[in-house]
């Protein structure tokens, strides 16, 4: 190393300079004194300023802070700086012996150095200071001068380095020249200044030999050694002189520069651009033993060690199921973890390619391996998911989703194969591990919810998981989870409501999303309104003449015919539409037809309107608009063109509107001061024929109203109108008297006022009550049963006659009723035939309290023959609780009364509600039945004797002996019972008393043993009925029926297997049929007045229960005209066969009409009684006496609501009957089809739809022959491009085709499954590809063809389409076909979507067409969709497009390689073209710090692609 001398005259010569610190001199104007400190320290004052420049060390300062003297030297202060700090910007600090002026002395440069920069101070490294007297000078930044090796002392730093406690290595090292501490140093570019202090010591050079001043040359010698920059020939100083002269041209001096710079950039870019190939390749696995692939798990699994170290190789066997446990196991990073799958990945694909397979064999060996991948990451989330409970599982679930959500989001998984596993398992998750795949399945919701194949699976597991939850005991327990559902449901709703568009899921979704979502939030009610209305668009069985709400309003009331009145009934009609007008006008319609049977109606009607006038409906007037309306007409004759018979058309039961209005107007729901305004706004009353029985019903009204809660001024008014137009008010008033005085003489318990004597002769009281009550109006009835209600109410108040030495005063125990069964019996029968059951049931409520079980037994059985109509009241389960606790009060001192246990245990059995205490009576009643005196002993014991003992008497001695034990043997059972039933034979024509006993006993037999009691009773009553001098059945079988020792139902199974003669025959079919439904008492007085009130209970029991054995019976009654007329004119029947032809109305075809008209010729007298059936239930007019002649055009144009059954019940036998005669001859069947055409053909024409309503009712072959009929002429009628000559006659083309859409609608129930080799599905996909081409028409001369085709054609192609698509086989070629018609949709959707502006139809005919490519996609396979996004091509970034087909999006699809390719052009020259392609990118090749040594090019993409340059 090279020394030089230093400056000033020094004893010494200094060592060369370690840094390049300089000696300031002080300004000649200061003193010696300023110039030199004193040797002691000097206090700094607050206000002194020192220098900037910080000292790491005082290695010049002497023991008190001074700097050392040196010999001669004129330097008395050297100042040793930090040249470490390369960003000083102000003077170096004085120590304390330092003055200001030697901090101003320059010295001169070293020798052999030019002089620098920084040896001559500028003006700008001057700072203002401010001295003790506040003078401002400008200090200069000195650079320090080397310290003398003499005067070079330890860094105070050194001093007070800490010692290390280690002990010192004695080892011998080799001689290493370190840098002085005090040397300056410099930063090197890129350097950490922070890290890295030391970086360069400014001209220190040790020897070694090597560098060039330690070379010994001839220049080195004389010269010097220096440092020289090897300059070119050309160049020749600077380039100012190169470029001043054309810079200095104002004109292109900004052209040169941008040339000049631009030339600079490009030889930049060209020499610095990356143009070696890629040179990535991923880590290399090696085989390892287990203790080193441990090893370098653990090293990948510390985060300090870098991956470019473990990426020299990685172990083998590491993959699949054994990479993901040992990544959860070592607690891997999860960007390691990641790291290391895609090593293996890359490695595992390259595999692939290597083997030299060809392009199909390698991407399907890539695909099986990805998706082995797939099933890999399922099962090792799944088995975390499984092991809940366990330790630390919420660390591993937290770290297994972590993973599979990387996965997932770098693409590394097959997608579809792993959303499809979420799917399944969310559907498939139990309750207890739901709310963990919840939340596994939210991450990907995005994902799932883009795709219409798990969006609508996702949907509907939400919300069966939801309907589980609602349905469950322990739903409150589950809240949270319910909530939770309900959040997510809430956000699919109204981020994509078409994940519900699914016509079969919507069925059963619907009314959870109501009930639970819509109540809570009114927000979602339009959104579940929307998706209501579009599933309606694709249900094939909407159609615009389908069901109604008119039609579902008639029934749900319907179902009030067969059972009882079901709670909630009137909210859900409420609910059923928003026109409440409507609902009003059905219910009056309804409640008032001749088409709907019985009186259980007309309180039906009542409940309903009086429960929707709390719902705020105006009831009086909307019964007045009624009454002026046309539909209130009782009817009117129609006679047809065609030679058919005059027929009633329409038919309105004005009794029951009269009745109906009455009962609304005794709870004041009718205002009757309102009617009267009404009225009299209308004109009044003008003849007397206004108020007749036949009258107008608006004016009738008048005289049927009740009055007795009319204020004076409302009567006086109302006599006044009767008056005037001649109508005797006042002989109301004595007919009320005169009823009031015929019931007090027909009511002998109860006496009333006698002062009042009927002025007719004598006659029967109780006939002439029940024949007045049929002829008197609905004001006298209403008063007269007000006043028998008061009349029972005063009764029942008078205090009991108690028995003879009886003193218990308790109420139970009391003597005998205050109102007798007699005349109970004559107050219901008065009620019963002037129909006011309401005042029937305030008096059941009044004689509950009575003490007698007698009448209690007849409140039971009143409540049972009349279930349907205290049900609609709303009066049954009131009187049947407090029937109930009666029974328990008289049986709590004694056993319960048989008679009332009875009835009440019939009445129980009816009531679904009360099906435990029915067992708890029936249990009761048979127990009571076999009490016996003696419990062990059987009754066989007690018979010795008895039998053969002829004196005594037959009842006591049966009694005794029934008494006498609990058990019963076969052989004494027979013996009793046909010793019993001796014993009644003889009394069919002797005592009617004995019989009754003798049917007494037998009820007492058949409790020890029911089915050998049973056997025998069938046995008898088949040998009775083959007997030829029997007597009737009602008179032998009524009253074991009546009693309950004989079943109706069995009667009829034995008249049905019974053998005989066909006189015989028919006998039996006939009384069997007056058994069933003639309730009369008989003239032999056979049966008491209880006795036939419970057989109508059984009657109706069995008509309500037995439909099918009903049938059966008028079916062998048809046989016999004679005894059928006389029975069909009852009331009774009227009710039943009406009731039968609603409610069963297929069973009464195939069962009653089919058998009978097939079975027998035209003109026969079976076919003639069914052909007039049929005739009086369409007419409603029983007084038929033959069939009429009415064509099938006049039966579909008699169809609506109220008709329905009816018409079909007509039509039946019209298709039968013709099929019967032309059986023998060809083309029968088709004949009666073919007539059938033509009347829809008719009344198609005509524009009468209502033929609609009856068609669903036919046989499916006729529905099946009508649909392919109008399908074929459908498709024909389109356009398609090659037959658009013109649009002359497309209006009338369009209307054909909207009548034949009506057929298609109508019949679309009888849409089974796609017949085989049907052409229908492929004509669909012609049909619609002619409609695209045809919209995508933009010619100006085709415009109005395009408006067609948009607003006309379309709709009718989607509904037709939407009714078919179940067309489509699920074989090949129906997938095949249903692929096309989607692509077809998706290009019609695209065209719709194009079109400026867009209206609200072309908006509704989108999200139609949208909808029907959901329904058919849903059960497109895998392949063919595949198919489908291929040939989409560019289409697939349409949102609803990409939703339909479910295109996943392509992570890589914005990527392209730009290719330019030379072709020739159209000159003749060589033109070059630019050509995109795709680039997929290898996301297994993704990989970070592939190598250990870091290339230029080792990226997976080549950075030759982008053009790259170096840094």
């Amino acid at each position: 190393m090279t020394t030089r001398p230093g400056l000033g005259g020094s004893q010494r010569q200094p060592q060369r300079s370690l840094s390049a610190n300089i000696v300031q001199r002080p300004p000649p104007n200061r003193t010696l004194s300023q110039q030199f400190s004193p040797s002691s320290p000097v206090r700094r004052t607050t206000g002194e300023s020192f220098g900037d420049l910080p000292f790491e060390d005082d290695a010049a300062l002497g023991r008190y802070g001074t700097l050392p003297r040196n010999g001669g030297s004129r330097l008395k202060l050297e100042i040793s700086g930090d040249s470490r700090s390369p960003h000083l910007v102000e003077s170096p600090k004085l120590s304390g012996n330092a003055t200001p002026t030697s901090a101003w002395r320059l010295a001169p440069p070293p020798r052999g150095r030019p002089q620098l920069h920084f040896d001559v101070p500028s003006g700008s490294h001057l700072s203002p200071r401010v001295s003790e007297g506040g003078n401002v000078e400008a200090a200069i930044k000195p650079m320090p001068l080397p310290v003398r090796p003499v005067q070079h002392t330890r860094s105070v730093i050194e001093k007070a380095r800490p010692v290390s406690v280690a002990k010192k290595d004695a080892r011998p090292k080799p001689y290493v020249l370190d840098a002085p501490s005090i040397a300056p140093h410099y930063m090197r570019p890129g350097d950490d200044r922070e890290k890295d202090e030391k970086s360069g010591v400014v001209d220190f050079f040790p020897w070694t030999g090597k560098h060039p001043e330690d070379q010994y040359t001839e220049t080195a010698i004389r010269h010097g050694y220096y440092d020289k920059s090897q300059m070119s020939q050309n160049e020749t100083g600077a380039g100012k002189t190169a470029i001043s002269k054309g810079i200095k041209d104002r004109g292109s001096n900004l052209s040169i520069l941008s040339t000049l710079f631009t030339t600079i950039l490009e030889q930049r870019r060209s020499h610095g651009q990356i143009k070696t190939s890629s040179t990535f390749k991923p880590p290399p696995r090696v085989t390892v033993v287990d203790y080193k692939r441990e090893l370098w798990l653990k090293d990948l699994a510390n985060p300090t060690i870098s991956l470019r170290r473990l990426s020299r190789s990685i172990p083998h066997g590491i993959r699949g199921k054994v990479l993901l446990d040992q990544s959860l196991s070592k607690s891997i990073p999860i960007d390691r973890a990641v790291w290391l799958a895609k090593c293996v990945g890359a490695n595992e694909l390259r595999a692939f390619r290597r083997k030299g397979a060809g392009g199909t064999i390698v991407m399907g060996g890539e695909a099986k391996w990805i998706r082995d991948f797939t099933i890999c990451v399922e099962q090792f989330v799944e088995s975390i998911v499984n092991s809940i409970g366990e330790k630390d599982f919420k660390g591993k679930i937290n770290y297994a989703v972590r993973l599979a959500t990387h996965f997932h989001a770098e693409h590394l998984l097959d997608r579809e194969h792993y959303m499809e596993w979420l799917v399944i398992s969310l559907e498939n998750s139990p309750q207890v591990k739901l709310p963990i795949w919840l939340l596994v399945t939210q991450i990907y919701w995005k994902d799932l919810l883009r795709h219409r194949k798990y969006g609508r699976r996702l949907s509907t597991a939400l919300m069966n998981h939801l309907a589980e939850i609602h349905t469950s005991p322990d739903s409150d327990i589950l809240a949270p989870l319910s909530d939770r559902l309900k959040s997510l449901v809430k956000g699919i709703l109204v981020s994509k409501p078409e994940s519900f568009v699914s016509p079969k899921n919507w069925l059963k979704q619907r009314d959870i999303l109501e009930s639970i979502l819509a109540e809570e939030d009114q927000r979602y009610s339009t959104v579940i309104e929307s998706i209501e209305r579009r599933n309606q668009q694709l249900s094939a069985t909407n159609t615009r003449n389908g069901s109604s709400t008119r039609r579902t309003l008639i029934g749900l009331l319907d179902s009030t015919l067969s059972r009882s009145f079901p709670k909630g009934l009137a909210k859900r009609c409420w609910s059923l539409g928003e026109d409440k007008g409507i609902l009003v006008q059905t219910i009056l319609d309804w409640a008032t037809s001749y088409h709907r049977p019985g009186i259980a109606k007309i309180y039906v009607g009542t409940r309903i309107l009086r429960q929707w006038a709390r719902y705020g409906v105006d009831i009086t007037h909307s019964i007045l608009e009624f009454l002026d309306s046309k539909a209130c007409e009782i009817g009117f004759l129609e006679q047809e063109e065609t030679g058919d018979e005059a027929i009633r058309k329409t038919w309105r039961d004005k009794y029951t509107l009269y009745h109906l209005i009455s009962e609304l107007a005794r709870s004041d729901h009718f205002s009757v001061a309102t009617y009267l305004q009404w009225l009299v706004s209308r004109g009044g009353l003008y003849t007397i024929q206004d108020v007749d029985k036949d009258g107008p019903c608006a004016t009738r009204l008048l005289v049927e109203l009740p009055t007795h809660n009319l204020n004076e001024s409302v009567r006086i008014l109302r006599m006044t109108l009767l008056r005037r137009v001649g109508f005797m008010v006042d002989d109301e008033g004595e007919n009320i008297k005169e009823v009031e005085m015929s019931l007090s003489e027909a009511l002998p318990g109860m006496p009333g006022n006698t002062d009042f004597h009927p002025k007719t002769k004598d006659y029967s009281a109780k006939y002439y009550v029940y024949e007045d009550s049929c002829h008197s109006n609905r004001s006298i009835k209403s008063e007269i049963g007000l006043w028998l209600r008061q009349k029972v109410k005063i009764q029942m108040q008078q205090p009991t006659i108690p028995p003879l030495d009886d003193w218990d005063d308790s109420p139970v125990r009391g003597g005998t009723s205050a109102i007798t069964i007699s005349d109970f019996n004559t107050i219901r029968q008065y009620l019963e035939s002037s129909e006011d059951y309401s005042m029937l049931a305030d008096i059941l409520k009044i004689v509950t309290c009575s003490n007698e079980p007698e009448i209690l037994a007849s409140c039971a059985d009143t409540l049972n023959l009349h279930i349907d109509i205290f049900s609609a009241i709303g009066a049954l389960d009131d009187l049947f609780e407090t029937l109930v606790g009666r029974l328990r009060a008289l049986s709590e001192d004694a056993s319960f009364p048989r008679v009332l246990l009875a009835s009440m245990s019939d009445l129980a059995a009816r009531i679904p509600e009360q099906a435990n205490v029915a067992q708890q009576l029936a249990l009761e009643l048979n127990r009571s039945d076999r009490t016996a005196v003696d419990a062990c002993s059987p009754v066989s014991d007690h018979m010795a004797g008895v039998i053969q003992n002829a004196e005594v008497d037959f009842v006591d001695e049966i009694e005794k002996i029934l008494a006498s034990g609990n058990s019963m043997d076969q052989a004494t059972l027979e013996r009793l019972f046909q010793r019993i039933i001796s014993h009644l034979e003889a009394c069919w024509s002797k005592s009617f008393e004995q019989y009754r006993s003798c049917a007494f006993l037998l009820t007492r037999l058949r409790t020890f043993s029911t089915q050998q009691y049973d056997i025998l009773m069938t046995s008898w009553v088949s040998n009775y009925l083959q007997k030829d001098d029997r007597p009737f059945m009602m008179d032998v079988l009524g009253p074991l029926i009546s009693w309950g020792c004989l079943a109706l139902k069995d009667v009829a199974t034995i008249c049905a297997l019974a053998s005989g003669d066909t006189l015989s025959a028919k006998l039996r079919s006939n009384e069997m049929l007056q058994l069933l439904i003639v309730s009369q008492q008989n003239q032999n007085n056979a049966m008491t007045l209880e006795e036939t009130y419970r057989l109508r209970i059984k009657q109706s029991q069995l008509q309500v229960e037995q439909p099918a054995e009903v049938l059966r019976i008028l079916q062998r009654a048809f046989e016999e005209p004679v005894h059928f007329d006389a029975v069909s004119e009852e009331n009774e029947f009227r009710n039943l066969i009406q009731r039968l032809a609603i409610t069963e109305t297929d069973l009464t075809t195939k069962t009653l009409i089919m058998p009978c008209l097939q079975a027998t010729a035209l003109e026969s007298p079976q076919s003639q009684n069914v052909s007039t059936l049929v005739d009086k239930l369409l007419t409603a007019d029983f007084s038929l006496s033959r069939p009429i002649r009415i064509s099938v055009q006049k039966v579909l144009s008699l169809a609506d609501d109220f008709t329905l059954p009816f018409c079909l019940l007509k039509l039946s036998s019209m298709l039968s009957t013709a099929e019967s005669n032309s059986a023998n001859s060809e083309g029968g069947v088709s004949s009666h089809v073919q007539a059938f055409d033509r009347a829809i053909e008719m009344a198609v024409a005509t524009g009468n739809t209502t033929w609609t309503c009856i068609v669903p009712l036919l046989d499916i072959s006729i529905a099946q022959h009508l649909r392919s009929r109008a399908e074929t002429q459908f498709l024909s009628l389109f356009p398609s491009p090659k037959t658009t000559d013109g649009i002359i006659n497309m209006p009338e083309r369009v209307k054909q085709a909207e009548n034949l859409l009506y057929i298609i609608e109508a019949t679309a129930y009888s849409i089974l499954m796609p017949p085989p080799n049907s052409t229908l599905s492929s004509e669909m996909v012609t049909t619609f590809n002619n409609t695209w081409q045809l919209i995508s028409i933009v010619n100006i001369h085709n415009t109005e063809l395009k408006e067609v085709m948009l607003h006309k054609w379309l709709p009718l192609l989607l509904s037709f389409a939407t009714i078919h698509s179940s067309a489509f086989e699920l074989n090949k070629a129906g997938n095949e076909s249903r692929a096309r018609t989607l692509l077809a949709l998706a290009a019609i959707i695209l065209e719709l979507q194009a079109l400026e502006p867009m209206a609200p139809v072309i908006s509704a005919m989108i999200e139609r067409a949208f909808d029907l490519g959901l329904q058919l996609v849903d059960l497109l396979p895998d392949d063919m969709r595949q198919q489908c996004i291929r040939g989409l091509r560019d289409t697939t970034s349409d949102p609803r497009i990409a939703y339909l087909f479910s295109i996943a999006p392509n992570p890589s699809g914005w990527l392209v390689l730009s290719q330019k390719e030379k072709a020739m052009g159209a000159n003749g020259q060589v033109e070059e073209k630019e050509k995109l392609a795709q680039f997929p990118l290898k996301r297994w090749e993704m990989l970070g710090d592939p190598t250990p040594v870091i290339g230029v090019n080792d990226t997976s993409i080549s950075l030759t692609l982008f053009g790259a340059g170096r840094g």
